[in-house]
């Protein structure tokens, strides 16, 4: 893990922070479970940070366990971003928290801040944070990972390698486009972090 790349982690999942160029900043990776804003910014506390350092945050997908909190998110004014490949697992992520977690307000889809992964790379330089977003799809059409230049990759539920079938051809391109681009530091969201050999 670099030096400047964060984690921690609460009910079984890993949460990332990058900081900024400005060094207060903060840029999340993944946005907790539904109603569990308090959880989550007390396990933030173990990385010496606060929650009020966040000026932005993605998510690798939309379940539960990692956009459960983004309308939390819009309502801190943290400004939240939507790739093009997302948006479509909204709906279905929401009908699932509805019955379950009573008082969850739904996420404000016009208040995402859209942008392209190909517009990643440019858009985190403007905010000191040398990193790009690219589509990973195996796990969800519409998962997405972020590789940093020190060679860290979050990839959320992306499956390992070791784990994929061989004719599961999405899998198998999103881990060629990571280590295309000098992915070699695995930080997943459910398991310990590996190196690609």
């Amino acid at each position: 893990m670099c030096a400047s790349m964060m984690s921690f982690g609460y009910q079984n999942t890993r949460y990332y922070l990058l900081p900024a160029g400005d060094g207060e900043s903060l840029l999340a990776f993944d946005a907790g479970w539904p109603r569990s804003l308090h959880d989550y910014a007390r396990a933030m506390k173990a990385t010496g940070n606060r929650f009020e350092q966040i000026k932005w945050a993605m998510v690798s997908h939309f379940h539960l366990d990692h956009a459960g909190l983004v309308r939390d998110f819009q309502d801190a004014g943290i400004v939240c971003l939507l790739f093009e490949n997302q948006g479509g697992g909204i709906d279905a992520m929401e009908r699932t928290i509805m019955p379950k977690y009573k008082g969850y307000r739904a996420i404000d889809q016009l208040g995402f801040q859209r942008i392209k992964t190909s517009d990643s790379r440019a858009f985190l330089a403007s905010h000191g944070i040398q990193a790009e977003v690219i589509q990973t799809p195996g796990h969800s059409a519409d998962s997405v990972s972020l590789i940093t230049d020190d060679h860290d990759v979050m990839i959320g539920d992306l499956y390992p390698v070791s784990q994929i079938m061989a004719d599961d051809t999405a899998s198998h391109h999103s881990w060629h486009e990571i280590q295309k681009l000098g992915g070699r530091h695995i930080f997943p969201s459910h398991a310990m972090p590996f190196d690609l050999e």
